[in-house]
């Protein structure tokens, strides 16, 4: 009897293991509900509809946290980049206005260049020039007379000056025994013409001009060497004066004269040098041409 007792209740036990409980029935926070209401059911489809709209929310939030960071990284890189950017654009248009310039400059220095070699050209020609002058002074020095012995030449010369009447001189101006020099050279008178110049030395009265005209008598009468030392003694004075292609043209073709041929040279290539496009740098590049 107790035995037939204690097995339905072991059933019972047994049952419930099995079974939800009548306790439990209407619990919308149990993983099974069960035992719900409509009500209950409508609430719980808007509960699992809230969760899964959470947790899609979460997830949307995740995504939109991660794409910021990444949009943050993206735009420090952009305004690495921008910077960049500026940094090369500034350095790329001071090398294209640095380029610019030297792209100027080198076709101002090409120029420069031409004319510097052009002047260096110019320069050998004239130290060649002045080489072949000194040495023709030297010559000249050496070979003819000092000018301690021309300052003696000239007291010989001034003791051989034809006389004459002292009141036909004395009375006259500077200007007048200049003019009287020139009329009596322009009348091939050379040994009249040259006492009256050499009175305008005595004066101190144009002597680089007096210097000058004494040599072209010299020159006229077929003294070369005489006619070497007037020239020389005029241009010391005045290297600029007007006269001075005459005077180097004829102290060439003095020279060439005397057999000189290398100073002469000299002469004339300092003619054509200086005084290029005279009529004097047009007769001493004939006779240059001649002597070649």
């Amino acid at each position: 009897m107790r035995l037939l007792v204690i097995i339905p209740f072991l059933l019972t036990i047994t049952a419930s293991a099995t079974e939800p409980s009548v306790f439990g029935a209407g619990d919308l926070n149990s993983p099974n509900p069960y035992g719900l209401t409509h009500e209950e059911k409508l609430i719980l489809e808007n509960k699992k509809e809230l969760q899964s709209v959470i947790q899609k929310n979460n997830m949307q939030n995740a995504k939109v946290e991660t794409v910021t960071e990444r949009l943050d990284g993206m735009q420090g890189i952009l305004e690495g980049l921008g910077q960049r950017s500026n940094e090369q654009s500034i350095i790329l248009q001071k090398l294209q206005d640095k380029l610019s310039v030297e792209s100027n400059g080198s076709v101002s220095l090409d120029d420069l260049s031409k004319q510097v070699n052009a002047n260096t050209e110019n320069i050998a020609q004239f130290k060649a020039l002045l080489e072949e002058l000194s040495h023709a002074v030297d010559e000249i020095n050496m070979n003819y007379v000092s000018k301690e012995q021309f300052a003696v030449l000239i007291k010989q010369l001034k003791v051989s000056v034809p006389e004459r009447p002292a009141a036909s001189s004395a009375k006259m101006s500077n200007a007048d025994i200049e003019k009287e020099a020139n009329k009596l050279f322009s009348q091939k008178k050379y040994d009249d013409a040259q006492s009256y110049f050499e009175q305008m030395i005595q004066k101190k009265y144009k002597v680089s001009d007096a210097y000058f005209m004494i040599g072209e008598t010299q020159f006229e009468r077929k003294k070369y060497k005489e006619a070497v030392l007037s020239y020389k003694e005029s241009a010391s004075r005045n290297e600029k004066a007007l006269y001075m292609p005459t005077l180097l043209l004829h102290s060439g073709i003095s020279m060439e004269k005397t057999g000189d041929t290398a100073t002469a040279k000299a002469f004339y290539q300092a003619t054509i040098s200086k005084f290029g496009g005279s009529g004097a740098s047009k007769e001493a590049q004939e006779r240059l041409s001649k002597l070649k």
